[in-house]
């Protein structure tokens, strides 16, 4: 009698669980459902400080300083793959007010400091140019912090936008999102190494 009693209680206990687990389910998905729903419309509105001016000068300057940092070669560089657009948008949405000023008037005296050292404007000059252009940025002691500062986060920004782009992501480092079944039979000569 006491077993039976016992199993009676488990099995209610064992539906109970299931009939939790069935809920949480389905409020999980279904706030899954919610939430995606309101991320739309999150997108950035690039908000350019109010000193900074930016027009398609300095969006052509930009694009002709990524695109020295990464030339198209056999594979497209970064100006093909708009690093450009990501550059200004992680700069406008995730550094502060006070790196936003320096990066563009970084920008506006890219131009000056290249006449100044090159005899001519930064998108006058060719490629070898450019790139000696940029490498004296880092060197030069006439170098203000804000032509520093635009340099490094332009470069840094340059290489997360291009290594993390489409291209990148789908075509020359292909990310295997499920790694390959676990093979316990795989004959060891097969690995390369010595048995």
């Amino acid at each position: 009698m006491k077993i039976r009693e016992d199993r009676t209680i488990w099995t209610a206990s064992r539906l109970m669980n299931r009939r939790q687990a069935i809920k949480r389910t389905a409020l999980l998905s279904g706030g899954m459902v919610f939430f995606k729903y309101s991320l739309l419309g999150q997108t950035s509105n690039l908000n350019i400080p109010a000193s900074a001016t930016f027009g398609p000068k300095e969006e052509n300057l930009l694009q002709l300083v990524v695109d020295t940092l990464i030339p198209a070669t056999d594979t497209p560089g970064a100006k093909e793959l708009k690093v450009d657009q990501f550059v200004l948008l992680m700069v406008n949405d995730c550094h502060s007010e006070e790196d936003q000023t320096a990066f563009y008037a970084g920008l506006h005296n890219l131009d000056a400091f290249t006449e100044k050292h090159f005899g001519q404007s930064f998108a006058l000059c060719d490629t070898d140019t450019r790139v000696e252009a940029l490498n004296s940025l880092s060197k030069s002691p006439d170098t203000t912090p804000e032509l520093q500062a635009f340099f490094k986060i332009t470069k840094d920004r340059t290489i997360q936008g291009y290594l993390e782009s489409k291209y990148v992501m789908t075509e020359a480092l292909p990310h295997k999102m499920i790694p390959d079944p676990y093979d316990g039979y795989y004959p060891a000569s097969k690995l390369g190494g010595e048995i």
